[in-house]
């Protein structure tokens, strides 16, 4: 079972904070019913169940619904799902009535099934986060009812199964026109592309399913969305403040310049938190737990993640934030070894690594060094951070290679050469995390930490015996044996600004929901 942490960038909670001003820098083209929206990569495939990047399900919600939607700090609701019913090893949705695909079609029962059958038979990366690949699944078309029955206890089993997006008929007959088209059930329809640059959407006048009863008759929806890729934050904000674009993402201090523009809606959303994971196969340096605690005590999280966060972000306790979708009251930071220098050289000192006369530690005649694998798109402020996380190992013996690569989750993947990596992954769901972290070892499956932390399995398995947020002290608990055992080394949030000028917008976890769309008076 493959997985990549590209996918489970993609899988991340929905509470924003909402502020909200009255006026606009500019109209940003959105007085003719038209939005103008800044993606910050490019997708890349269209394919809604191959894509799972941030900007691949951007694009993604256009086009293509799921069973549920993800309110901002709500309660699951029906998207494409009229109502269902849950437990910790079932769930049973039934559809809306008169659900249309993009080539007029009607969405059936049996298509949701086969959504999850091509997903799996793809090898889509959300396997084993969204669904296992060994559920059954049940369609009933003229009930239009569709039921996963997982083989284990799954706490929640809806909410996960519910949040991928739903292929037609004629996508599913024939998955090469997803390289190019989106054959789904979504608001809009692709109209135009011009791959690296942009990706226009027209309004379906046919649309009348929507959550909460949208529909394009009822709803002050943008005739047109226009996404262009802009991936400079310097040039978005310049683009917001000249109107040229209507909404846009900025993070890091190029927010400064638009503290003081009023804007329609303003959004602030978590993004790409700063957490270090361990490669712990037989062989590496971080297969010793003591090495890890060592690397742990000498790294102080709040220096290292002020500097990653360009000072706006906060130490990290939890792998699920309250921008999540359940448990998000978790803290773990008891778990957590606190920041000591002299701990540190004390743990290494014990396990036998014995500071050489170039002062980098030594044992049975192998160095204490170790490649720090990281993004290398990642901003200037984690570039820093990583170089200053290299200053501190040195200074208790532990030899820090900074290591940026274009593809990190291949090498990660592929079982390649690495022993630490700042890998920006978001989960809305605690369970999220056993699929991260378990199964079996590259290339046959997707445990690329090699992680062997028994007592956090049972502890899993223990949690997943409550439905939903019943057994969320039990999620906490493997949580903490997650961080104590150091299968990943939490360190700071970080943040990111959504600003619509004359335009506001809601989103799915934290992803725009194009249903929410509002042109602004």
């Amino acid at each position: 079972m493959r997985r990549t942490a590209a996918a489970v960038a993609g899988i991340v909670g929905a509470a924003l904070i909402l502020t909200g001003c009255s006026g606009s820098p500019s109209s940003g083209g959105s007085s003719d019913g038209t939005v103008k929206f800044a993606l910050s990569k490019d997708p890349g495939t269209i394919d809604p169940v191959l894509n799972a990047t941030h900007s691949g399900e951007e694009i993604s919600a256009f086009g293509y619904e799921s069973l549920l939607t993800f309110p901002t700090g709500a309660p699951a609701i029906g998207s494409l799902a009229e109502s269902w019913t849950e437990s910790t090893t079932e769930a049973s949705f039934v559809l809306k009535e008169g659900i249309l695909c993009s080539d007029g079609s009607e969405l059936t029962a049996s298509d949701v099934k086969g959504t999850f059958e091509y997903a799996a038979e793809a090898g889509s990366p959300y396997v084993g986060v969204y669904f296992n690949p060994e559920v059954a699944i049940e369609a009933d078309d003229t009930a239009r009812t569709v039921t996963f029955t997982n083989p284990q206890p799954d706490a929640f089993l809806a909410q996960s199964v519910g949040a991928l997006p739903i292929i037609c008929a004629a996508g599913l007959e024939d998955p090469t026109k997803l390289e190019t088209e989106q054959i789904g059930t979504g608001p809009y329809v692709m109209s135009d592309v011009s791959p690296g640059q942009s990706y226009t959407f027209e309004l379906r006048e046919d649309y009348a399913w929507g959550p909460d009863g949208v529909t394009a008759e009822n709803a002050a929806l943008p005739k047109t969305v226009v996404a262009s890729v802009v991936e400079s934050e310097a040039t978005r904000a310049n683009m917001l403040q000249s109107g040229e674009l209507t909404l846009a993402t900025v993070g890091g201090t190029e927010r400064d310049r638009l503290e003081d523009a009023n804007f329609a809606q303003t959004l602030e959303v978590p993004t790409r938190p700063g957490l270090l994971f361990f490669n712990q196969a037989e062989g590496r340096v971080g297969n010793d737990l003591a090495v890890r605690q060592g690397i742990a005590q000498a790294l102080d999280r709040d220096e290292i993640g002020a500097v990653s966060s360009a000072g706006r972000g906060e130490q990290l306790v939890t792998l699920v934030s309250d921008f999540g979708a359940a448990c998000t009251t978790m803290d773990s930071s008891a778990a957590i070894p606190a920041f000591d220098t002299d701990a540190a050289e004390k743990t290494l000192d014990e396990a036998g690594w014995v500071v050489g006369a170039d002062g980098i530690r030594e044992k049975d005649g192998k160095k204490l060094s170790a490649l720090l694998l990281y993004p290398v798109n990642e901003s200037a402020s984690v570039t820093a951070a990583i170089e200053l996380m290299q200053t501190k190992l040195k200074e208790v013996g532990i030899e820090g290679t900074p290591t940026p690569s274009p593809s990190y989750t291949d090498v990660i993947f592929s079982g390649g050469d690495w022993d630490m990596v700042w890998a920006p992954i978001d989960t809305s769901l605690p369970s999220n995390w056993a699929g991260i972290l378990g199964g079996d070892f590259p290339p046959e499956g997707g445990n690329w930490t090699y992680n062997t932390n028994q007592e956090y399995f049972d502890l899993v398995a223990e949690a997943n015996a409550f439905a939903g947020e019943e057994g969320c002290d039990a999620w906490q608990a493997a949580q903490d044996s997650l961080f104590s055992n150091l299968e990943v080394l939490p360190v700071y949030s970080a943040t990111e600004t959504l600003y619509g000028s004359n335009v506001e917008f809601g989103l799915s976890k934290t992803v725009l929901n194009p249903t929410t769309f509002r042109i602004a008076e």
